[in-house]
């Protein structure tokens, strides 16, 4: 996986979603999440090696109120050296190539067929993509 290639699962982009372009312009819900046959473009769910902690020190050990000290295990065990406390599922992700169907009035206008590549972050129930309004004409 390179680092500018993002990875979803079907519990990150899902039906109803709003879609918007990134200059905001709102395109409609998500009607269907399409995954193509290949290769997928997950992790493996590891941190990798230059991503993980480098300091001795803690910043925990730092904070206004330390707690690791009197039994909380919770810094050590969600730094990025633990992969911050999360394990790999059995969910599996959207294959490259994957596509998202984009519509308005639950796509009888303006529907739309956009890569996955498009999208630039997914939160709540947003979609952005990296394209602007300008650039789907």
């Amino acid at each position: 996986m390179t680092r500018n290639e993002a990875s979803f699962d079907l519990r990150d982009i899902r039906r109803s979603m709003d879609v918007f372009t990134i200059d905001n312009a709102w395109l409609g819900v998500v009607l269907f999440v399409t995954s193509a046959e290949g290769t997928s473009n997950a992790s493996d769910g590891h941190v990798p090696v230059d991503a993980q902690q480098s300091s001795a020190v803690s910043g925990e050990l730092l904070g206004p109120m330390p707690t690791q000290t009197i039994g909380n295990s919770g810094p050590r065990r969600q730094s990025a050296r633990a992969g911050y406390a999360t394990a790999a599922d059995a969910t599996p992700p959207i294959a490259r190539g994957g596509t998202i169907t984009v519509g308005k009035w639950w796509g009888l206008a303006v529907r739309r067929t956009i890569p996955l590549d498009a999208i630039q972050t997914v939160s709540l129930e947003r979609v952005v993509l990296k394209w602007t309004k300008e650039n789907l004409s």
